[in-house]
């Protein structure tokens, strides 16, 4: 078995989902999932599962449940111990005493199937804290909140702003004044909410 690292991943993702949901996720919602606009481009990545023989399609095409192992284990949860709080400015007393054990798993997703993660290019969310390469923590199937964090699609690209209302009107809005708000001219949808940024230093 020679599966990469974003098969594995697709793979892992079928599994998470056919046990939270009881059935397999469409190429739609694969491609959803993982920012893929071609549900070509995921139809490659399962067919490739498929000849490694990591899954299965049933005579309609669709995705079989994975059958988990007995001997399976559920992978345990990164709990790690919360000092604080810290300064940010003039320094204080140290504290040796942990506050609580944060599950980060639980801190950072809340519906785990449903949840994706996307790396950010560019710059128009900068006055929003999040930055070129930070990986944004999205949920899909929540009803969107006016004035969130959202990965919009707009007119079927897709972009990572601030959702606004006006006069009745949606529209995307950058946290960058060099970028102008964006009007659809179709059709504007919310394939999910940001829940969190993540970076690495």
């Amino acid at each position: 078995m020679t599966l990469t690292p974003h098969q594995r991943t697709v793979l892992n993702y079928i599994g998470e989902f056919q046990v939270k949901r009881g059935y397999s996720p469409s190429l739609a919602d694969l491609a959803l999932a993982f920012g893929v606009r071609s549900k070509n481009a995921i139809a490659k990545v399962v067919n490739a599962l498929v000849r490694e023989k990591q899954i299965e399609k049933d005579p309609k095409g669709r995705i079989k449940i994975i059958e988990v192992p007995d001997t399976y284990e559920q992978p345990q949860p990164m709990v790690l111990p919360l000092f604080g709080p810290i300064a940010a400015g003039f320094a204080t007393a140290a504290e040796e005493q942990a506050e609580e054990l944060v599950d980060l798993e639980n801190f950072l997703v809340k519906d785990r199937a449903n949840t994706f993660l996307l790396r950010v290019k560019g710059d128009s969310m900068i006055d929003a804290g999040i930055q070129e390469g930070d990986i944004v923590i999205v949920e899909r199937g929540k009803e969107p909140k006016t004035g969130g964090i959202v990965v919009g699609i707009l007119d079927g690209e897709f972009t990572l702003k601030r959702l606004k209302k006006d006069k009745g009107k949606f529209y995307l809005q950058a946290e960058n004044p060099a970028y102008p708000d964006m009007y659809a001219l179709e059709e504007l949808q919310v394939a999910g909410t940001v829940r969190g940024v993540m970076r690495k230093y």
